[in-house]
Order: C-alpha cells, then sequence, then structure tokens
C-alpha cells in the first residue's frame, strides 16, 4: 500500500484507539490503548506501590515496570485475557508456591531487575506449574548463583516454557539434566553476561538457540556441543581467552548448527571443518592475519562470512572459491593491501564485498559477474585504473568515498553503476568526460572536494537519469555576475531539482560571501540583474504570451458560452414555433377530420337514402328513352331544342350539328361504357410498373373509352367519370370494404337459368313475363302484379325510324306511371325504341359498305349529307337505352315487315348492371 493510502488509514486507527481509549474506564495512573483488538494498560515509571484496579476490564498487555512493588500481584488472576505481564524493575524479592494460580492464559512474565536471590525465593519446582501456557519467562539482573544444579527444589520446572532469560543473573555454574526433566520444551537459553567458571554438560532435545557471550569462556569441549543436537544458533563472543578450534583441543562437531558468532575472541587460528551445515559465521574482532583455501573448506552452505576488524593481510587466490552460495564478504577494518583479480570470480551469486578501511592505494580490475555493491571507502586510494570497472558486470553502487582521489580517468566506464560516490576526496575538477561512460548514473556525491568553479551542466548530459547531485562542502567561488554560474545553479535547482544539499552549499569567496549560501549571497545581485537580463525578457515575454493566451481562451469559453446560450435560446424559440405551428397543423387536421366525417356521415345517409332493388321496381317506368338522367331534369327549352336536334331533316345537317352529334354520341353512351366496363376493370390484371392507361376510340360508336386493361390507375380526366380518385382506385382492397356494402338491398331470386352476367339480358327481360319461356309469370314471383296489358304477339324490332320533318306528333310522357287507375294511350310513334331491340345485319352491311362506296365515287358535299345521315341513324339507334314495351309492341308490324323481306334481324340486349345505384 502507498505511504499517501496508509496515512488515512493510520488516522483513523488512531482515532479510533482515542475513542476507544476515552470510553475505557482506565485507572487514573495508567494509559489505556486498543491496538487493533487488544487493550494495553501502561502504568510503568509511575512510582506506583499498590496496583491499580482495572475492574475486570479485557487487558491484554500490562506494563508495570519501574515501580516499587514488592509483592507479585496475585489479585490479577481474574483477568482471564491477560497474555503480558510485565514486572521488571521492581523490588519484588519472592514468589509464593501458588502466586501464578489462575493465570491461566498468561504467556509472557518479566520479572528481570528484581530482588530475588536464589531459587528457593521463587518456588520453581511448584510455583511456574499453575501457568499452563507461560512460554516466555524472564529473571535477569536478579541473583540466582547456578542453573542445573544437585537440589530439585531449586530447579525450575515448567512444561510449556520455550525461552528462559538468565544474562546478568550472577550465574557461576551450568549443569545438570535439567533441560531434559524440568524444561522438555525450551528452545532459546540465554546465559549471557555470566561469570561462568563450570561449564558442564547441559543436555537438552529441544534446545536450538544458546547465548553464552561475555561469560569468561576458555575452553568450549565437543561434548557439550554434542549434548545439543538440536543447536543450530550459537553465540560466543566477547569470549576473550576462548580457544576454539585449536590444535591442542578436540575438534568440535555439530551437524545443525547454521549460525556461529565467535566475534572478539582474539582468535589467531580457526578450524570450522566439523560444522558443515554452517551457513553464517561471524569472525570479526578477531587476530586472524591468513586465510586460504583450507579455512572454509568444509563449509560450503556459506552465504555470510564476516572477517572484518581482523589483522588480515594476504588472502588467497582461492580462499573463497568454494563458497558457491556466498554472498555477503566483509573483509573491512583489515591491512589488505593488494586484491587479486580473480579473488570473486568463482562466487556466482556474491552481491555485496566490503573492503573499506584497509590501505589499497590503487584500485585495479576485479572481475565478478554478480557483485552490485562495492565499498571501498577510507582506503587511501590514489589512483584508479581506467579498466576498473569493466570486470564488474553487474556492479550498481560503488563506494570510493574519503579516499585520496584527484582525478577520474576519462576511459572508466560502466553500463550498470547507478550510485557513485566521490565525497570527501581531493577533486578539484571536472571535466567534460568524467562521467560520459555512466548512462544509468542516477546519484553523484561530490561534497567534500575541492571544487571551486561551477559545472557545466552540458558535463551530464550523457547522464539522463541523474537526479540527485551532492555538491556541499567545497570552496566555491561565488561569481554571481558569471552566466555559466548562474546556468549551473538553475540546472541543480531547477524542478524537479537535482541538489540535495543546499543548505550546504556556500561560499568561500570573495570575502564578502565567505559562509553563505548561494541563495543569500547572490539573490541580490540575480535581483537586480535578472530584470535587466535577457532571460528575464525571454521568461517576461513567455508569460505574457502565457497570460494572453489565457486571456483569449478565457474570452473564446465565454464567446462560446454566449454563442450557446443564443442557440439554446433560438432553439428553444424555434421549438416553440414549430409546437405552435403543430398545433395549428393538428386543430386544422382535427376540423378537416370533422368535416370529413360529416361529409362522409352526409354521404352515407344520401347513399343510404338510394332505393333498394324492390323499391326501384316500383318506381315510375321510363316512357321514352332519354340520353341521360339530365333529360329528366333540364327545362322545356332546353327539351325542345333537344328534340329538335333529333328530329331535323338529313338534308339541313350542319357541320356544327355533326359535331353536337358526335358529342351526344360520346355522352349517351360513356355511362353505358363505363358500367359495362365496370367488370372488366375490376378483373383486370394490373402490371406492378403501369400507372396510367391510354385512350382508346370506338370504331363502331365513335365515343372515346379509357383502357385500363395494361394499367394500375386510370386518367386523371376519368376521375370523375369513374366517381372515384386514382388513390381510391389503386388502393382498392376488396368488394367487402366498399361502403357499398353496407346496404344490404333486398335482391329477389331469379331462378339459375336466368342468373344475370356482364352480357344478360336486361331486367325487365328477366322480370316481365311476356318475355319468359312458358309464357307466364311463377306465382310466387314478385312481378306478377305487373302485367301490362299487351298484344298477343309483340315483336321489338331493330328498324330505326326517322321522323319526319312536317309530323307534330305529341310525344309520351318521359316517366310511365304504373300505378294510376286511367287506361294508357296507345303506344308511341316514337323512333326510339324499347330495351329489346333488332338490328339488322344488312343494314350494319350496308352502312359499311356506303361508306366504302361514298368515299370513293361521291363528292364532297354528298359525303357529308350521307355521312350525317349515318350517324344519325347511328344516334337512333344507340339511344335506345330504357323504353317500354308498348312501343315495342307498336312498332310489332314494322318490324315484322322488315322480316319478311328475308333481312336476318339480331336481337340485342342491353347490359344489364349489377346494382341499381
Amino acid at each position: 500500500m502507498a505511504p499517501h493510502q496508509m496515512q488515512p488509514l493510520l488516522l483513523v486507527l488512531l482515532m479510533f484507539m482515542v475513542v476507544a481509549a476515552a470510553a475505557v474506564d482506565c485507572p487514573s495512573a495508567c494509559k489505556c490503548n486498543w491496538v487493533i483488538d487488544s487493550l494495553y494498560a501502561n502504568c510503568s515509571r509511575r512510582g506506583l506501590r499498590n496496583y491499580p484496579d482495572f475492574d475486570s476490564l479485557p487487558v491484554e498487555h500490562l506494563d508495570l515496570s519501574g515501580n516499587n512493588f514488592v509483592e507479585f500481584p496475585q489479585q490479577y488472576a481474574d483477568i482471564d485475557s491477560l497474555l503480558y505481564l510485565d514486572l521488571s524493575d521492581n523490588h519484588i524479592a519472592s514468589l509464593a508456591a501458588d502466586a501464578l494460580i489462575g493465570f491461566v492464559s498468561l504467556r509472557t512474565l518479566l520479572l528481570a531487575n528484581n530482588s530475588i536471590v536464589g531459587w528457593q525465593q521463587i518456588h520453581p519446582h511448584e510455583a511456574f506449574k499453575y501457568a499452563p501456557s507461560l512460554k516466555q519467562l524472564s529473571l535477569r539482573g536478579n541473583r540466582l548463583g547456578s542453573f542445573g544444579g544437585d537440589d530439585a527444589s531449586q530447579q525450575l520446572n515448567s512444561q510449556s516454557l520455550t525461552e528462559l532469560d538468565l544474562s546478568m543473573a550472577q550465574i557461576s555454574s551450568v549443569g545438570g539434566d535439567l533441560l531434559v526433566n524440568q524444561l522438555p520444551n525450551l528452545q532459546r537459553l540465554s546465559l549471557a553476561n555470566n561469570q561462568l567458571g563450570q561449564l558442564l554438560r547441559l543436555p537438552s532435545r529441544s534446545l536450538r538457540e544458546l547465548d553464552m557471550s561475555n561469560c569468561s569462556l576458555q575452553r568450549l569441549s565437543s561434548a557439550f556441543i554434542e549434548a545439543l543436537p538440536s543447536l543450530e544458533v550459537l553465540d560466543l563472543s566477547h569470549n576473550t581467552a576462548l580457544q576454539f578450534g585449536s590444535a591442542e583441543e578436540d575438534l568440535i562437531v555439530s551437524f545443525e548448527l547454521r549460525r556461529l558468532d565467535v566475534s572478539y575472541c582474539n582468535l589467531d587460528q580457526i578450524d570450522l571443518s566439523g560444522l558443515p551445515a554452517l551457513v553464517e559465521v561471524s569472525l570479526s574482532g578477531n587476530l586472524l592475519r591468513t586465510v586460504d583455501q583450507q579455512s572454509f573448506a568444509n563449509n560450503t552452505m556459506l552465504e555470510l562470512v564476516d572477517l572484518s576488524k581482523n589483522v588480515l593481510r594476504l588472502i588467497g587466490n582461492e580462499a573463497f572459491s568454494q563458497l558457491k552460495r556466498l554472498k555477503h564478504l566483509n573483509l573491512a577494518y583489515n591491512e589488505i593491501a593488494y586484491l587479486d583479480r580473480n579473488l570473486i570470480i568463482g562466487n556466482d551469486v556474491l552481491l555485496e564485498l566490503n573492503l573499506s578501511r584497509n590501505i589499497i592505494q590503487k584500485l585495479t580490475k576485479i572481475v565478478s559477474n554478480s557483485v552490485r555493491l562495492i565499498n571501498m571507502s577510507w582506503c587511501e586510494i590514489s589512483y584508479i585504473e581506467g579498466n576498473a570497472l569493466s570486470g564488474l558486470s553487474a556492479i550498481q553502487k560503488l563506494d570510493l568515498s574519503h579516499n585520496l582521489i584527484s582525478d577520474i580517468p576519462n576511459l572508466m566506464r560502466s553500463e550498470t553503476l547507478q550510485q557513485l560516490n566521490l565525497a570527501n576526496c581531493r577533486l578539484s575538477t571536472i571535466r567534460n568526460s568524467s562521467f560520459r561512460g555512466f548512462p544509468e548514473l542516477a546519484d553523484l556525491h561530490l561534497n567534500g572536494n575541492r571544487l571551486t568553479n561551477p559545472i557545466p551542466p552540458v558535463y551530464f548530459r550523457s547522464n539522463k537519469f541523474l537526479d540527485q547531485i551532492w555538491l556541499g562542502d567545497n570552496p566555491w567561488i561565488c561569481e554571481c555576475q558569471n552566466p555559466l554560474f548562474v546556468e549551473f545553479y538553475d540546472f541543480l535547482t531547477a524542478k524537479p531539482a537535482k541538489l540535495r544539499d543546499r543548505h550546504q552549499l556556500r561560499c568561500a569567496s570573495p570575502a564578502m560571501y565567505y559562509g553563505n549560501l548561494w541563495d543569500y549571497a547572490c539573490m541580490s545581485d540575480w535581483t537586480v540583474s535578472v530584470r535587466s537580463s535577457s532571460g528575464e525578457k525571454v521568461w517576461s515575454t513567455i508569460m505574457l504570451s502565457i497570460l494572453g493566451l489565457g486571456l483569449l481562451a478565457l474570452l473564446y469559453g465565454c464567446f462560446q458560452k454566449l454563442m450557446r446560450k443564443h442557440k439554446q435560446r433560438q432553439n428553444r424559440r424555434e421549438y416553440d414555433e414549430n409546437h405552435e405551428e403543430l398545433r395549428r397543423i393538428r386543430d386544422i387536421n382535427e376540423r378537416m377530420l370533422r368535416e370529413e366525417s360529416t361529409t362522409t356521415l352526409q354521404q352515407a345517409q344520401e347513399i343510404s337514402l338510394l332505393p333498394s332493388y324492390e323499391d326501384a321496381l316500383r318506381m315510375p317506368k321510363l316512357e321514352r328513352p332519354v340520353k341521360s338522367m339530365l333529360d329528366l331534369s333540364v327545362t322545356e327549352r332546353n327539351r325542345k331544342q333537344l328534340r329538335r336536334s333529333q328530329t331535323q331533316p338529313d338534308g339541313e345537317m350542319s357541320a356544327g350539328d355533326d359535331e353536337e352529334l358526335q358529342l351526344d354520341t360520346r355522352q349517351r353512351f360513356r355511362s353505358v361504357e363505363m358500367l359495362a366496363n365496370r367488370d372488366k376493370e375490376r378483373r383486370a390484371q394490373y402490371g406492378p410498373h403501369r400507372r396510367t392507361g391510354y385512350m382508346e376510340y370506338s370504331t363502331q360508336s365513335g365515343s372515346r373509352r379509357f383502357s385500363i386493361e395494361d394499367s394500375r390507375f386510370p386518367a386523371a380526366h376519368l376521375k370523375t367519370q369513374n366517381l372515384q380518385s386514382a388513390e381510391q382506385i389503386g388502393n382498392f382492397q376488396s368488394y367487402e370494404n366498399s361502403p357499398y356494402t353496407k346496404r344490404k338491398p333486398k335482391i329477389a331470386e331469379i331462378p339459375p337459368f336466368k342468373r344475370i352476367n356482364m352480357m344478360a339480358d336486361s331486367v325487365e327481360f328477366l322480370t316481365d313475363p311476356e318475355y319468359e319461356d312458358l309464357g307466364a309469370s311463377k306465382p310466387g314471383s314478385p312481378f306478377a302484379k305487373r302485367k301490362p296489358k299487351l298484344p298477343a304477339s309483340v315483336q321489338v324490332s331493330a328498324q330505326v325510324y326517322t321522323l319526319e320533318p312536317n309530323q307534330a306528333t305529341q310525344l309520351d310522357p318521359a316517366v310511365e306511371d304504373y300505378f294510376s287507375s286511367a287506361q294508357k294511350r296507345a303506344p308511341s310513334t316514337s323512333t326510339i325504341a324499347s330495351d329489346f331491340q333488332e338490328l339488322v345485319v344488312a343494314d350494319i352491311a350496308s352502312i359499311a359498305d356506303d361508306e366504302n362506296r361514298s368515299n370513293l365515287s361521291t363528292s364532297c358535299a354528298e359525303l357529308d349529307l350521307e355521312r350525317g345521315k349515318r350517324k344519325k341513324r347511328k344516334n337512333s339507334a344507340s339511344r335506345r337505352v330504357s323504353g317500354n314495351f308498348s312501343a315495342a309492341a307498336a312498332a310489332g308490324d314494322s318490324s315484322s315487315s322488315f322480316a319478311s323481306d328475308g333481312e336476318r334481324n339480331v336481337q340485342v340486349h342491353k347490359p344489364m348492371r349489377e346494382t341499381l345505384f
């Protein structure tokens, strides 16, 4: 976890401890605090004579050291949570046999530096049995006299004790089976600082660490070590008279011993061949003069060898060659004057080499592929070879401080060196190539030398990672006006600052600045000169530019903000306008929908007012044919003009009349054609891409008809004729969706053999009893009541009669009243025939022949006259749309006369509409 993340956590923990301490009812003489979930009570050095009362607080660590207590606090036996009790530095002289009853959780008991005299005062054989969890006991500083005597009542007995401290206890004799029988789980025993005049066997199968430093030992027998088969750490330091591994004594053998400290024992020779498992050995402070290949021949497991503070002068070339696991080698404070270049070449895992405080005057090449730190300070080195570091491929830190080095060679280089310490040497100048060979250099110590002039920053151009420089304690000449001096100072102090000892950077000259820091010495000069310097102008320009850019950015931001607000207002205004427009459109649409719904309702009402099929049959029947329904509604004057145009003589027909006849023909046949072609339009297969039709002209009738056989929509000029728009026809889906399906007219039953189709007979033909094959209507037919009195034999002739110009015959009424009681008049002699007409095929053929002959032989006037007659005959034939049966009966004689002439009569029936509306 990062430090900045640890600080809030520690602060919270401290606040929690303070709040918890305030919440705990701690005695006034003590200080209680919580550490994690343990309550610590510190009552040390308060001069207390009476034990404080904790009122059953869950105290785990209780420190009562440094007071004036004389008795053991048996009242704390009720605190079940007590784990640690420190009663050292008090005046406790005795310990009752039942003093530890109730301390079932106690693990550490410290009774050091009290007034205990002899083992019998603390009842060691019985008192510690009642503390089954006791692990650590300290009786240091008491007067015990011996350890492991013959008296069983004075032997310490504890089955759980693992660590016992008896240092400085005035013990003079050690021996016996105490560790085996009374302390079977003891692992650490300290007998340091005692005067052990007699050292006997002290067997133990569990003891791992034994400290007998400063015990005035003279001899350590091999039998003593053999009685401790589990011993791993042995401290025999500061036994100045000890003879360890001398030729006169038995060889010490231990296959478990890993750490041996025999420093400051005045040993002049040593034999460690009986300790093959040795990992760390400390031989410092002795009188060893030489180290050769045999010194550590059998200690191949060594990782740390400390030979410092000896009188070593000669080290063999292969003295450490067999130590393949060696990591730390300390040869400091010796008298080594020369190092062989292959001294540590065989130690592949060696990391640290300490050669400080020797008399090496010349730094030569040392070969090692693993050494990272070399300390050669205080070695009186005055010369460095250029290739001194070329053999150290992994060197990272080199300490050459406190030597006599006055120059750094140009060819000195190292690709891995990160820290170079040249402090307190005699360097007076730095060349541009002094540190060029150290590209990874990050930490440089040049303090305490004789540097006077500033170093140009360009000299450190190759040291891209340099971020720490020490330059204090040098006799600098403070030339405050010197641009190089100012540049060097800026290089050191520019952020991130590289100078680490700024408060030691002082001036030695001129005299007025002697002893002053660079900042104070040159501040006044730099303040005055900097204002007019070019650098200041540049910086001023840069700052003003930055301020100007900032102001422009601010203005631009304000302008953008204003534009955004203006745009928002505009968007809001447009939104309101669009919303208002949409509201108006919605109102208009609603009004249009209401109008359309009203119109649709009116149309529906009009449609609903149309007569049904039976009602249409009961309505008055037309007495004579009319050209269209408009003929019924025109005025009498217009009707007379119409009759006059129909009865005008052939010879008086003009070109205008010809055009009127053509127009009349088109108008008369337009509705008929529309009704006749409606079924064809419904059954037509429309192409996917044809949207409009084409005009088709009938050669027989001379009328113009819109063809929809290959088109999807009719022409625009036929929308009013079809009474439906192109869009309605294009979107037509089915007849079930037609608005006319809402009305369900009552259709009379027609026998199967009389089912109507598009080319069938008319309604009158199907319903009139005169035209039935059997000659009489069915009794149940709804048309049986309609039986007009007609002659016995009625034949409708297709002969067209022309009215004479001078004949003033009264026309029959247009509507026949079937329901009136008056007797019908005689059939009219009108030229208009009934619905059942017979056209003479010979006449039709003759018309075509006459037309062909007229084109070849007659003149233009004759052609016009003949064409007018023919058109009149055509118009007479085509105007026979609806008539009465009486007129057809009256014309029976004429038709029979035509038939008698041998001409073939063809009976043509008017196409019947599907519906009557």
